[in-house]
């Protein structure tokens, strides 16, 4: 059976704020490692509470169920996938722009964690529908906002709107069949059209966005 850590008790007994935020850490790293290696079903919370090393009750004080687990689990790991936008320069034109951030926030998604759960995910859709399609929303509009955050930069309302067009339809254009193509493992090919570099999928975006006069010609 699981023991729990001894944490340094705050003067009122109980974990202070640190030291309960470091255990619900735990208990989401195990709970992602485990339900990744087997399958939610095949995820019991006593193995997640040996695998955080705290006992059961500390666990089920937190989360009464493995719905409301995996729910944490999935929420916690749409802020991890998206990577931190820095370094992007206002002087850089509006397609450079989308180049680097763009490729920044497909890039966190093809990561190994985010793309396995995205495969649970999508296993687990019949059952939690409604909570998958919230993340689903969730991670789509952190993706849009970061993207449009960075095409408008310091514009004003006109600049913001035509921002948040440009991200949607990038997001449509390239980051879900890029997506669709890691998820089914298959890998870029210059020569096949169904399944071009991410790199191209990007040009082919921003040609068509500079057609369509959403992007300006550069």
């Amino acid at each position: 059976m699981a023991r729990d850590r001894k944490p340094v008790k705050s003067k009122g007994g109980r974990p202070s704020r640190e030291q309960a935020a470091e255990i619900n850490g735990r208990i989401l790293s195990a709970a992602t490692t485990l339900f990744l290696k087997r399958g939610v079903d095949g995820t019991s919370l006593e193995a997640i509470a040996a695998a955080a090393q705290i006992g059961k009750p500390t666990l089920y004080a937190r989360y009464p169920d493995k719905s409301a687990l995996f729910a944490a689990v999935i929420r916690a790991q749409v802020d991890a996938a998206m990577p931190p936008i820095t370094g992007v320069a206002e002087t850089a034109t509006p397609a450079a722009r989308l180049r680097q951030v763009g490729r920044a926030v497909i890039e966190g998604a093809m990561k190994p964690v985010p793309l396995g759960l995205m495969r649970l995910y999508i296993a687990e859709a019949p059952r939690h529908g409604a909570l998958i399609r919230e993340v689903d929303r969730l991670g789509r509009q952190a993706a849009l906002e970061a993207i449009a955050g960075a095409l408008a930069g310091a514009g004003g309302a006109d600049a913001i709107d035509r921002a948040h067009v440009v991200a949607a339809h990038f997001l449509d254009m390239v980051f879900v069949p890029h997506q669709m193509r890691a998820l089914l493992g298959d890998v870029p090919d210059e020569a096949d059209p169904l399944h071009p570099t991410l790199d191209a999928r990007i040009e082919t975006a921003i040609a068509a966005f500079k057609t369509m006069h959403l992007l300006p010609a550069e």
